[in-house]
């Protein structure tokens, strides 16, 4: 059986700036740059300090890095089906 193109996209790396522009708003309010950063770190589980050595556009990152932010991706693109009411998440499921 081939794959399901989840699963393909699964493996997929994703950069840091392509998951900030992603999922990090711009708000002329707060430094984006910042704001990049506390989302990488919240996706992650790494500490804002060791994120922001990684380079002004994230190019230092270790390579595992890319996996976990696919990851976060599609965690969060379910998120928002889910709240759109387009996906339904199991009865006994817990919610937020």
């Amino acid at each position: 059986m081939a794959p399901h193109r989840i699963d393909i996209l699964r493996q997929l790396p994703l950069e840091p700036m392509e998951y900030c522009r992603r999922w990090v708003p711009d708000d002329p309010n707060r430094n984006h740059r910042k704001a990049c950063i506390h989302a990488i770190a919240a996706a992650t589980g790494l500490s804002p300090n060791t994120i922001k050595d990684w380079g002004h556009d994230f190019c230092r990152r270790p390579r595992y890095v890319l996996h976990l932010l696919r990851q976060a991706d599609l965690i969060n693109q379910i998120r928002k089906l889910a709240a759109e009411g387009a996906i339904e998440l199991p009865p006994d499921f817990l919610e937020e």
